[in-house]
């Protein structure tokens, strides 16, 4: 059933799923061998005896069970045992079959199956965990990392959806999330790929957002079960865990689930010196309340500055790190909590997506209920000093996707006029770079639902898979580091339990998070859960001149450049500038993590096989 292979390269985890026909063992066999970076170190073969599952993992985050022809694995954070599969198991005589598993498992992995020579594979639905698909050896093949599959089909990539990495604030849902390597597919994650015996590949929807019917009282304890069985998830996978506390109520809930769970929690926080940053006060007052609680405060001296070593070669995955400027800063936590015997570091990401509602919310409540409706503008109206104009987009009907899609292609580099869906590029992308990028946005519209249905349950769910994806590459650069990273609010069971509570309860202009405080009561310390501030931060621009050189030295050869995505003479002048909005280093970042992941990807130092997709 398994085999071991000699486990050498980076140490990244990876898994290839093979479909049960003859093309199985060719490519096995080139994964044996030692596909660049990746080397098979683990095998698992299907009932038939061929390879079936390739790659390298940790052997506590995967569980397999099987009965006659059948073999039901997961890969990843799940509390289900080889029994509870071998009984999944002999329930599926058809892939579809497991799709009520499917939507009942707690934890956040991959679910695996091969069912009498057909194959399925899935991800998570928020993006947490992905599957990507190609073809190689003249089958199709999926994997959970799409970098994987390019070096094994020698695709290069493609800069024309590079570009959507660079699009402010994010690139919309309908263009964010494609792999960015030219001959593999991103699988939607509401959708699984079925490998079936002697046919190609398609996808078959698995997942439909619930309906947000329930009130806050009914939505409350299911949250409350949810987010424990997701943490226990953790805490009993055989890693000794720690957590963030940061004092905000999400890395709150977080923390005070896992402590209640274990004898000894490490948990960590970064002490802010802005008087206005309230955030190291709620963290003490969480922290006093927590008896398993060890806490571990430092402060910005004691963390290294943004940017810190931004010029040494790194590991480059499928996609560039998005919060390439804490590189350095991620990895000093990982050493502290290590030091103090953590194996997995818990987190409160995901907490803003999932526990608020957008004010798309308000047009169908002032629909249903006037009264309630307008006593809940007039409340957003003064909290966030919204003027007549913000009201009047607040108010207004969900644009159809396609005219949205269109409407953000013509003023891709219009100055901010503060709609909230708009998208904009750096000053210093080329005029090629937003051709290419209108091109995609446009090519986004062609396929787009006209019809708006539940254009705001899309947006909720959408909004979560943002953070679910960011998780999912910050997760991968912390596996890197020997100290893997999880967010359990970003779960399936958890953020179903909370897109399912009517928005209007979800969130209110009266209280901050309700559906976490009353979900968490008893958990939380009281005092914790009377939270109704978040925190402040010192603009991180303030730092540019400890890190401006580094920047422009990245200047200097510039893949993106050379690409011809970005201008440098423009980008240098921006460096020498002074920032005075948030925009601008949110645009260095997204640029700077994109220059450095092309650097990274380059094998000999030369962009040369990158470029053309030749195998490098």
């Amino acid at each position: 059933m398994s085999a071991g292979l000699p486990a050498t390269g980076r140490g990244e985890e990876w898994f290839v799923v093979l479909p049960d026909d003859e093309s199985a063992p060719a490519v096995a066999a080139a994964l044996g061998s030692g596909a660049g970076p990746f080397t098979a170190a683990r095998r698992l073969d299907h009932p038939s005896g061929r390879p079936w599952l390739i790659g390298d993992w940790d052997p506590r985050d995967l569980v397999v069970g099987a009965a006659g022809r059948t073999r039901v694995a997961v890969v990843g954070h799940c509390p289900a045992t080889a029994e509870d599969l071998a009984a999944i198991a002999r329930r599926t005589a058809h892939p579809a079959d497991l799709d009520r598993v499917a939507g009942s498992l707690v934890g956040s992995f991959h679910l695996v199956a091969s069912v009498d020579g057909a194959v399925r594979v899935q991800g998570s639905a928020f993006g947490t965990r992905r599957v990507f698909r190609a073809r190689a050896g003249g089958s199709d093949v999926a994997a959970d990392r799409a970098d994987v599959l390019a070096l094994l089909t020698g695709s290069g990539v493609d800069e024309r959806r590079l570009v959507s990495c660079l699009m402010f604030p994010a690139a919309p849902p309908a263009v964010a999330g494609a792999s960015l390597w030219r001959e593999v597919v991103a699988v939607p994650e509401q959708d699984y790929l079925l490998l079936p015996r002697g046919g190609r590949a398609r996808t078959v929807r698995w997942w439909q957002p619930p309906r947000p019917t329930r009130s806050l009282r009914e939505g409350a304890p299911l949250l409350r079960e949810a987010l424990v069985a997701a943490v226990a998830a953790r805490t009993g996978s055989g890693r000794a865990v720690s957590a963030d506390l940061s004092g905000g109520v999400d890395s709150t809930a977080v923390c005070s689930v896992a402590a209640a769970r274990v004898d000894r929690l490490p948990a960590f926080t970064v002490a802010s010196p802005d008087p206005a940053d309230d955030d190291g006060h709620w963290a003490a007052v969480a922290a006093a309340g927590l008896p398993s609680v060890h806490h571990l405060v430092v402060t910005d001296d004691d963390l290294p500055a943004p940017y810190t070593g931004i010029l040494d070669p790194g590991v480059a995955r499928d996609e560039p790190y998005p919060d390439i400027h804490l590189r350095a800063e991620d990895a000093a936590r990982a050493r502290l909590l290590a030091a103090h015997g953590a194996e997995l570091h818990l987190t409160g990401d995901g907490g803003d997506e999932v526990l608020h509602a957008s004010p798309a919310y308000l047009p169908e409540l002032l629909r249903r209920r006037p009264l309630l409706g307008l006593a809940h503008l007039r409340g957003h109206r003064a909290l966030h000093a919204w003027s007549w104009s913000e009201v009047r987009r607040a108010l207004a009907p969900p644009r159809d996707e396609r005219r949205a899609l269109l409407a953000q292609a013509r003023a891709l580099t219009r100055p901010d006029d503060g709609r909230p869906d708009a998208v904009r590029l750096p000053p210093w992308a080329t005029p090629a770079a937003v051709d290419a990028a209108r091109e995609l946005l446009r090519r986004a519209a062609d396929e787009a639902d006209p019809t708006g249905r539940d254009r705001a349950l899309r947006d909720a769910v959408e909004l979560v898979r943002h953070g679910g994806r960011l998780q999912r590459r910050t997760a991968q650069a912390a596996a890197a580091d020997g100290f893997p990273v999880a967010a359990p609010l970003l779960d399936d069971r958890v953020v179903e339990a909370c897109l399912a509570v009517r928005p209007h309860e979800r969130t209110t202009p009266w209280r901050y998070k309700p559906l976490a405080a009353e979900a968490l009561r008893g958990i939380v310390p009281e005092r914790s859960l009377a939270r109704a501030t978040k925190g402040g931060t010192t603009p991180e621009y303030a730092a540019l001149p400890r890190y401006r050189p580094d920047l422009l030295a990245l200047c200097e050869g510039s893949r993106l450049a050379e690409l011809g995505l970005v201008d440098v003479d423009r980008l240098r002048s921006a460096l020498h500038g002074v920032w005075l909005t948030d925009a601008m280093p949110i645009m260095v970042e997204q640029t700077v993590g994109c220059e450095r992941w092309l650097r990274d990807l380059e094998p000999t130092g030369s962009p040369t096989a990158l470029m053309t997709g030749a195998p490098g």
